[in-house]
């Protein structure tokens, strides 16, 4: 399978058409039709045969943690993979090649909300325990019903994620549609 990375505004009409349908049908919803901030997202898409059979998209998002430290974070949405090629290790590949990617371009964290936890544990994804807040405008919420995974990549994140406690916070600015 061959990677290609593509910010949102560079793909065209074909790419386009392709993940949307991707989307579209593990999803049942339109990733153009979404929010503004997709129209700055960056989209890694594996490719077999000049189709794209595997893709996930990722925005750039500040996370704070409890003890005021910033983390640049690259949060990852719409990860899936062809229906007819799923269980062959395509999103998995996708997804080792995306956050090695991550890593070279300086993230220091990447984050998502799962739809099958245990798929991303066996790559080696943590589940955070701790408490979600959203900053809006003066205001910090505290959003119970949300669940991310974490996937550290640099040596000071590791450490510190490893040191966390169930009662440490992650905090996050508010964006449009689904909070996390």
């Amino acid at each position: 399978m061959q990677f290609k990375i593509i910010a949102a505004y560079d793909l065209n009409k074909q790419q386009r058409q392709q993940i949307g349908e991707l989307c579209f049908t593990a999803f049942d919803e339109d990733p153009w039709s979404q929010y503004a901030f997709m129209q700055t997202a960056v989209h890694i898409v594996g490719i077999l045969e000049d189709n794209i059979v595997s893709h996930a998209l990722w925005t750039d998002r500040i996370f704070t943690l409890k003890d005021g430290v910033t983390v640049k974070t690259a949060y990852i949405e719409y990860v899936t993979t062809d229906y007819k090629m799923r269980g062959k290790g395509l999103a998995s590949q996708l997804l080792r090649y995306l956050t090695y990617t991550l890593t070279t371009l300086g993230y220091e964290l990447a984050a998502l909300q799962p739809e099958d936890e245990t798929f991303y544990k066996k790559l080696d994804w943590i589940s955070w325990w701790g408490n979600l807040c959203i900053k809006q405008d003066a205001s910090t919420y505290l959003t119970d019903d949300y669940e991310i995974m974490l996937f550290p990549l640099s040596v000071k994140l590791q450490d510190l994620l490893s040191h966390r406690l169930d009662d440490d916070t992650i905090c996050a600015d508010w964006r449009e549609g689904e909070l996390w």
